[in-house]
Order: C-alpha cells, then sequence, then structure tokens
C-alpha cells in the first residue's frame, strides 16, 4: 500500500467511492450526513486543486479517498461542551471514505497514520450517527473533545488523536535516493512503500582485533536482552547519520567522539531505509563507560569467533555472518579503506 496525492485521472474512481459511502450511511442508520450528493464533483476537484487531496492505493487500486488539511479548519476555533487535547499544531482529516471491498483491512487507519506523520497531531469531525466511524476513530486511537458546529450550523463530534512528538520521537521520512522529503513520522507509526529513514550503527573495535558488543535491556521491545555491535538507533528529525552516531555513541555507553569528519564505511539497505554504519579503532575501558539503563545491560569485548558463535547460539542479533566478518576485517588495510585508483 502507499499513499499519494489525488489527480485528475481519479476522479470517476473517487466519486464511486463517495457515492459507496453514502448508501453505506443510509444502510447502517445515518440518513442526515453526506446529503444531495455531497461530496460532488466539484468538491473532488477543489481538494486536488488545494493538493489537499489524497489516495490510499495497492498497485493501481483506490482504496481509500481522504482530505488531509495542511491548514488549519476553522469551523475548529471553537469546540463546546470539551476541549481539544491540545492547542498546537495539527492535521484535519475530512470527507474520508474507504472503497467498498476494502473496508475493515486497515485502509482507514493506513490513512490517519500518513495524517499523524506530519506533526503527531489529527482532528477529525463526523456526525453522531455515523456509528461505525465513531467506532473506528476510537479503535484507532482517538478521543472524544466535544462538539463542533459546521459553517451551516449542523452539529458534529470531535475528535482527536496526538502521539508524543518530542524531537528525539520524530524521524524524517525520507526518498529512495535517502534525501529528507520535509515530511517527518513519529515512533510507532510505521512507514509506508515509498518512505524511507535512515538509522545508524557504530562498531567500535580494539587495536588487537575485539568488537565492543552491548546487551540490549530486556524490558526492549525489540532484540529484548540479546548482543548487538557497540552502538546503533534511529536517526532523529533533523539529524544526517554523522550527527546520529555521535549523539547514540554519547548516549547509550557515555562514550564522546568526533564524528565531523567521519563517513560511513557500509550504508545497507533494508526494506524501509538506510543503514550507515560506522567504523573506528579504539582501545576503550570498558569500567569507565556509563551505560544508558534504559537501553544496555551491559557491554564487553569480543573476538570475531566469539561473536559468531553467539550468532549461531541465537544470543546475538542474527546478522550474516560474512558480513560480521567484514566488519572485524576493517581493523587492518581493505578494499574498503584504500583509495581508489
Amino acid at each position: 500500500m502507499f499513499i499519494r496525492k489525488a489527480v485528475l485521472s481519479d476522479v470517476e474512481e473517487i466519486e464511486k467511492i463517495y457515492a459507496s459511502a453514502r448508501a453505506f450511511m443510509r444502510q447502517s442508520g445515518n440518513m442526515k450526513q453526506w446529503v444531495n450528493g455531497y461530496p460532488a464533483k466539484s468538491d473532488i476537484l477543489s481538494d486536488i486543486s488545494d493538493g489537499t487531496l489524497y489516495v490510499l492505493c495497492e498497485k493501481k487500486k483506490i482504496m481509500c479517498v481522504f482530505c488531509c488539511m495542511d491548514r488549519p479548519e476553522p469551523t475548529y476555533e471553537k469546540i463546546y461542551e470539551g476541549a481539544w487535547k491540545n492547542g498546537g499544531e495539527y492535521r484535519a482529516v475530512h470527507r474520508i471514505a474507504v472503497s467498498p471491498d476494502c473496508r475493515g483491512n486497515g485502509a482507514a487507519s493506513a490513512c490517519f497514520d500518513f495524517a499523524l506523520s506530519f506533526c503527531g497531531s489529527v482532528r477529525i469531525d463526523t456526525h453522531r450517527d455515523n456509528i461505525p466511524m465513531r467506532k473506528a476513530l476510537l479503535k484507532n486511537g482517538f478521543e472524544y473533545c466535544g462538539i463542533i458546529y459546521l459553517q451551516n450550523g449542523d452539529e458534529r463530534l470531535a475528535y482527536q488523536k496526538t502521539i508524543k512528538t518530542e524531537k528525539n520521537e520524530l524521524f524524517d521520512i525520507l526518498d529512495i535516493n535517502g534525501r529528507p522529503t520535509g515530511r517527518t513520522k513519529p515512533r510507532g507509526i510505521p512507514f509506508a512503500e515509498g518512505e524511507y529513514r535512515r538509522v545508524v550503527h557504530i562498531v567500535v573495535l580494539s587495536s588487537d582485533g575485539k568488537m565492543l558488543i552491548q546487551q540490549r535491556q530486556f524490558f526492549k521491545s525489540g532484540w529484548a536482552g540479546m548482543w548487538d555491535v557497540t552502538v546503533g538507533g534511529s536517526a532523529a528529525a533533523g539529524e544526517d547519520g554523522r550527527t546520529a552516531a555521535e549523539r547514540e555513541l554519547s548516549e547509550e555507553i557515555g562514550l564522546d567522539m568526533d564524528f565531523s569528519e567521519a563517513r560511513p564505511v557500509i550504508t545497507l539497505a533494508f526494506d524501509r531505509g538506510f543503514d550507515d554504519f560506522f567504523v573506528f579503532v579504539k582501545d576503550v575501558d570498558i569500567n569507565s563507560l556509563k551505560l544508558q539503563p534504559e537501553e544496555v545491560r551491559a557491554v564487553a569485548w569480543a573476538d570475531c569467533d566469539t561473536v559468531l558463535g553467539m550468532i549461531r547460539e541465537g544470543e546475538f542479533i542474527p546478522y550474516k555472518e560474512e558480513f560480521i566478518k567484514i566488519l572485524f576485517g576493517l581493523t587492518k588495510p581493505t578494499l574498503l579503506q584504500t583509495e581508489v585508483q
């Protein structure tokens, strides 16, 4: 699945999806919302012209259509019998409809996640009689906030969903070439097709050919209790690989190094991003390191055979053994470190 802006060639299919949504509303007892052919073709064309209409697609099929506003919604300025969760930046979602053969497969959830990716806050309203939508909003983590009124005076129930958006909880969304798109995504929201992020790994090797490895805390959500290379983490919004690597190394094990002239030795492409590996040869006294209790349980020095044995025993994150051998080999000159003639 992927999300893109709607284009003029989508209009006919979008009209069919909206017509089906109106029929579904009537079948479920919602007789007063989206009446008189709303949203009409003129509304679709206006949203496309504004650049605010999006479609969720599976290959060439449109699964869901929705409007994601990039400016404040005037009818949300006043809310009655309640309050918005916060007064910060948000995206308003309007005119969302799922293709009839895609209902119940997570299409709406993917659209909500997309809207959240801009700033971590989404507001939406719906008719009191739209029971399926109200249930869907609660299922997707929205909270009821109060009542708003449309410009024509009609009442709507207002909902909002927010996600923690401190700088270190927001990731830049990159394009296929690793360049920032200008959009961000909060931690916990999956990256969709065509969206990529950057992660970094730092490998510290000793002069006698050992690797500084860390054991992840047992309460970590991924690879709990397993051993890994020296340090790894995600680049926060606004960070390049060097900045992220320098921060992660300092935060996780208290080792401060200057990355201003560093370049990744290897960048691996994975399903939804890029993984920059920085490798340094540095003899470190592990007793002097300050471990981050939320992330790291222990550190140790280990030679190549030990790490490979830990991988085979299921104690170490299952990197490819040949890749581990390459990392250890970087303690001495290799093709990766010599000048290209």
